[in-house]
């Protein structure tokens, strides 16, 4: 017992549950490769890749989304948000969140040991409630500003790269300044360059690009700024056709757009 680092005991609204925190060993991998990929979280896409060779993924949030408005509804018809069925129902929304944290790291990880990745680039994100050029709250719509604070960024962050290490690959977090007005191709700064929440299109060099990839790509650079491929990748649309990942609740798991099960 002397491992053990923390006890709790958790209600899970059928039944208590003992929980133990406790220290252990283990056996780390070495990096699957040198590679580097930039990952960009955001409030509509969860999460943006960009990889080192020229290729890029989304990870939309449909599935949390339905589950927030599932559960609001829920929890709005019980008579008290404080009685025993609003508390199952938070619970359950809670635990639903945390699968999907989980079941994400651990697939992006997998992916970065597919793709030889070496080092995971994500952007800190411990300023995004403030506007980065004055310090004040930054205003992100209605329903953004709920999303925006009932995600758990750094817990997200914490799972991956504590699943990271295990396979040897390092995370390292770097300012997200500047990334969403840049231009990864030549590096121009402007805040027109993204014309829709989901579109970025350069106008000093044509780049056109998803804008939480573009974001992503930026990110990466902070760690690795060149690479031989880059400069021919671009031209193939890389940054503007990202593959897409869907979280499928009745396997769940993460699979391609066009593959996942009605």
């Amino acid at each position: 017992m002397e491992n053990v680092q923390q006890v709790k005991i958790v209600w899970t609204g059928d039944e208590w549950k003992l929980h133990f925190v406790c220290k252990v060993e283990l056996d780390v991998a070495e990096a699957p490769g040198e590679k580097t990929v930039g990952v960009d979280l955001g409030i509509n896409n969860f999460a943006a890749l960009a990889y080192e060779d020229g290729h890029s993924e989304l990870y939309p949030l449909n599935c949390l989304k339905q589950d927030d408005y599932y559960f609001s509804k829920r929890i709005a018809r019980c008579d008290d948000s404080d009685s025993e069925q609003a508390t199952r129902l938070n619970q359950k929304k809670s635990a639903r969140r945390t699968h999907y944290f989980h079941t994400l790291s651990k697939h992006i990880v997998q992916r970065c040991v597919d793709e030889e990745i070496g080092t995971i680039v994500v952007g800190d994100l411990s300023g995004i409630r403030e506007d980065e050029e004055n310090g004040q709250s930054t205003n992100w719509g209605k329903h953004g500003n709920l999303d925006l604070h009932s995600w758990a960024f750094d817990r997200f962050t914490d799972l991956l790269e504590y699943k990271a290490e295990m396979e040897g690959i390092t995370i390292e977090q770097v300012s997200e300044r500047d990334t969403s007005k840049s231009c990864s191709c030549c590096g121009r700064k402007r805040d027109a360059n993204r014309v829709e929440r989901g579109l970025y299109v350069c106008d000093e060099c044509g780049t056109v690009a998803n804008a939480d990839v573009n974001g992503a790509e930026n990110i990466r650079q902070k760690v690795s700024p060149s690479s031989p491929n880059l400069s021919v990748n671009r031209s193939n649309g890389w940054l503007a056709q990202p593959s897409t990942f869907l979280f499928d609740k009745e396997t769940g798991a993460f699979a391609p757009q066009e593959q996942v099960t009605s």
